[in-house]
């Protein structure tokens, strides 16, 4: 698992895992996320599948949701933006597109959220100090 996804941990204890690559993107979304964790990406941009570890039934808080979104944009075309766009939904509604190039994905029941980037949320999830 290593390999396929970096491991970062939200405020609130969750587990967020993050795609290194096309190919690793696909294999975290299509072979180690469960139906009912929600996945999250960049909208309209290249960049990593991130995944939110959710139990069954459960949904995810507002603070752990901000963390995932905020590592889906670092680890996204969009990184050093101050506004990125973020979409995600419960993985089971995630599909191959017969024919698309490996990491490209069909979105279905999506939520979009405008995530304003807060440099100190992203440095603790970095373990790094805030870029100011």
């Amino acid at each position: 698992l290593d390999r396929i996804a970096r491991h970062f941990t939200a405020a609130d204890g969750s587990e967020v895992l993050v795609g290194r690559g096309a190919k690793e993107n696909d294999r975290l979304t299509f072979s180690v996320a469960r139906g009912h964790d929600l996945w999250l990406h960049a909208r309209g941009l290249p960049g990593a599948h991130v995944l939110l570890r959710l139990a069954k039934g459960q949904s995810p808080g507002q603070e752990a949701l901000l963390d995932a979104a905020h590592l889906a944009a670092h680890f996204s075309d969009a990184r050093g933006e101050s506004k990125v766009e973020i979409t995600y939904a419960e993985a089971r509604y995630i599909k191959k597109t017969k024919g698309a190039p490996i990491g490209q994905v069909g979105v279905s029941r999506e939520k979009t959220l405008l995530l304003t980037l807060e440099p100190a949320r992203l440095g603790r999830l970095l373990g790094s100090t805030p870029l100011v």
